[in-house]
């Protein structure tokens, strides 16, 4: 299970997410459904920040919060990873630099 401070770092990277995506995709299609699931995730995130736990047991969102199952948000959550690390080695190439 999930902390509550994994479930607003998810929701801090859901709204970047959501933030950036453009309104069509490069392929000139809409994003609509795919804002609507950033929103639906951010929401349900919300809840469970407000709460301590899910509104919907068979949501994406509770899935990942348990640790039931694999979700797409397990996607956004090991690239937040990858990203963290690769930012931490950056920061320890320039140390060794100077």
């Amino acid at each position: 299970m999930k902390t509550i401070e994994n479930v607003k770092l998810m929701k801090k990277v859901l709204v970047n997410e959501l933030t950036q995506l453009h309104h069509v995709n490069a392929f000139g299609d809409s994003n609509e459904l795919e804002q609507m699931r950033l929103q639906s995730w951010i929401i349900d995130l919300t809840y469970i920040e407000k709460f301590g736990l899910t509104c919907d047991n068979d949501s994406e969102v509770s899935f990942w919060f348990n640790d039931d199952c694999w979700t797409p948000l397990c996607d956004y959550e090991e690239s937040f990873r990858d990203f963290e690390e690769h930012e931490q080695l950056l920061r320890y190439a320039a140390w060794l630099n100077m």
